[in-house]
């Protein structure tokens, strides 16, 4: 090819790759629930489309501009780490003891959100590059905040089923969750997102542009940084404000000490964003009571808590319908209500010898207002199954379409009931009262606290600590540890450490780990220089608060705070290679 038909498809390979970068940025959290389509086992979602978009035309950009390949200091000092730790991800998933599928499709999304941190370090050529990349994330973000905010504040919106299932509870009360599948993943997308809106505040408040455009926009600015400030307390996530408030004033610490007189200034920034926080969290305990409940006990399985007596033996005719007595106590955190849109109700299924679902369930409200730790006596009325036979009733409390209490607790009271036959009886009788709704029965089991998820963690790891268990593997297999029937496979370790030295032993974890405490001491090291700009000071805020928020969840394989990862990764390796001052 001739240079000069190079230099078309370079300058061609160059614009694709920022527009699909653009657009990925922007996509992050309107993920498709669907995916477009499966290419084998694996299924692309929109946002992965713009990836392999994005990557592939980084790709033809590079081989038609050799010479720009060369990565920056940073990435020549510590690639080697990347290159084992890549070696190391796919030997232990040829070494998984199981799910081996499960744990390439999570390796493979783990190394394209490598390969885009390169694809953001060869795509941004100019300092605006990043400025409009951290744009689009942060009006994706906000519009993503403004939807969850509707919803809890609302009524849940339908079409936002495209982009996740359902919205996340905490109980009875909604968390924000916008369209991400899950409130954490929110939380952590506005954790490292916002510091670009305060970046945004600080340009504007230094600009000379005429008052009567500055102050304004200033003002918008900084409101929208209060109420995306918010939106992120409103997902009820306790590590997310902790963390913003850690991060804030370990930057403002760092900033303050022995550097030029505007890193102080900028310290101070951070020191007002992070007394922002404190008071919009304590604001949030003092008026509201799920945030204050939230607060005062983080595990959502303790509020449903109840023990329920019952008699252990009845004898009924079939289709017939006797009073039985039932005490129960609440032991847990929540006032039971029987009206309103989420009532909690007594509930009881009849099981029979083969251990499946028969008649259907019953419920009953309960008299009144039921306080933490009260016990209420009730006399309800029962109806038999239209078959005779020997059956089961399990009994429980239902927060209606919200979860059972066994649900929580796996544990729910039993009556062995024989019922005879009747010889009134004519034909099928149906019961009264019943209620077939037999997928609310399906116990998905109690999820674990974050001690006991660790301290499984730790037991997996000492038993493959070379090259753990494959990467995602955890989430599949906690519960055979564990003994439980069911387990909600959505759960991982709660801790981004733990979680990549379980799933990769310390062979694949071990490289991965030594390169982020190389970037982080890069990030240090660069926040000293005098020449820092409140831009790259933003980038940094980003990733401090995924490594600080790591020690409590995991997000490196969810594409909306997973290749957020990645991409802070490369505007960070991008600004180093500008130095200039906001």
């Amino acid at each position: 090819m001739s240079t000069k038909g190079q230099q078309v498809v370079r300058d061609t390979g160059n614009r694709l790759s920022w527009a699909a970068l653009v657009l990925l940025a922007f996509s992050l959290p309107f993920e498709l629930d669907r995916p477009l389509w499966q290419i084998g086992p694996l299924a692309v979602t929109n946002v992965e489309a713009l990836l392999l978009l994005t990557l592939a035309a980084t790709a033809v950009s590079l081989f038609y501009s050799p010479g720009q390949a060369d990565p920056p200091g940073f990435l020549n000092r510590y690639h080697g780490w990347l290159a084992l730790f890549v070696g190391g991800l796919l030997l232990a998933t040829l070494l998984a003891p199981q799910q081996q599928g499960n744990a390439l499709k999570a390796a493979l999304r783990l190394i394209s959100g490598m390969l885009l941190a390169l694809a953001v370090w060869q795509t941004v050529r100019r300092p605006g590059d990043g400025r409009i990349i951290s744009g689009a994330l942060v009006l994706a973000g906000l519009m993503a905040a403004a939807i969850g905010w509707w919803e809890i504040s609302q009524s849940e919106l339908a079409w936002a089923g495209l982009f996740r299932s359902h919205i996340t509870r905490v109980g009875s009360f909604l968390r924000l969750t916008g369209t991400f599948d899950y409130a954490n993943q929110a939380a952590m997308f506005i954790e490292a997102t916002l510091p670009f809106l305060l970046a945004a505040a600080w340009a504007v408040n230094r600009s000379h542009w005429p008052r009567r455009v500055k102050y304004p926009l200033l003002a918008l600015l900084l409101l929208l940084t209060l109420l995306y400030l918010q939106a992120g307390v409103l997902t009820l996530s306790r590590a997310s404000f902790a963390t913003i408030i850690l991060v804030c004033l370990l930057l403002a610490a760092w900033l303050a000490v022995r550097q030029p007189a505007r890193s102080r200034q900028m310290a101070l920034w951070w020191v007002g964003l992070a007394g922002v926080t404190a008071v919009l969290t304590i604001g949030n305990t003092l008026l509201s009571s799920q945030f204050r409940l939230r607060l005062q006990d983080g595990n959502v399985d303790e509020w449903y808590r109840t023990h329920i007596v019952v008699p252990p033996t009845l004898s009924i005719a079939a289709g017939a319908t006797i009073e039985a007595p039932v005490t129960v106590t609440n032991e847990g955190a929540l006032v039971w209500r029987s009206q309103g849109e989420n009532p909690i109700l007594l509930g009881a299924r009849w099981i029979d010898e083969a251990g499946e679902q028969a008649h259907g369930e019953q419920r009953w409200p309960f008299p009144g207002p039921v306080n933490p730790q009260a016990t209420v006596h009730m006399n309800v009325p029962v109806t038999a199954p239209p078959d005779p036979g020997v059956y089961e009733l399990r009994w429980d409390v239902v927060h209606e379409n919200v979860t059972w209490f066994g649900n929580k607790s796996g544990l729910f009271a039993t009556t062995r009931v024989t019922v005879s036959a009747n010889e009134g009886q004519t034909g099928p009788v149906k019961p009264a009262a019943v209620v077939d709704d037999r997928a609310a029965w399906e116990y998905a089991g109690p999820v674990p606290n974050r001690t006991t998820l660790w301290r499984v963690g730790l037991q997996m790891l000492r038993q493959r600590p070379l090259f753990g268990i494959g990467l995602d593997n955890y989430r599949l297999t906690y519960g055979d540890w564990l003994g439980l029937p069911y387990s909600d496979t959505t759960v991982h370790t709660n801790n981004f450490y733990l979680e990549l030295l379980v799933s990769l032993g310390v062979i694949g974890a071990l490289p991965f780990l030594l390169w982020s405490a190389g970037l982080l001491t890069d990030v240090l090291r660069t926040l000293r220089q005098p020449e820092v700009g409140m831009w790259q000071t933003a980038v940094a805020a980003g990733l401090l608060a995924f490594f600080i928020h790591g020690f409590l969840d995991f997000f490196l394989l969810f594409n909306a705070t997973g290749l957020l990862f990645w991409l802070l990764v490369g505007l960070w390796i991008s600004e180093k290679k500008y130095a200039h001052r906001l």
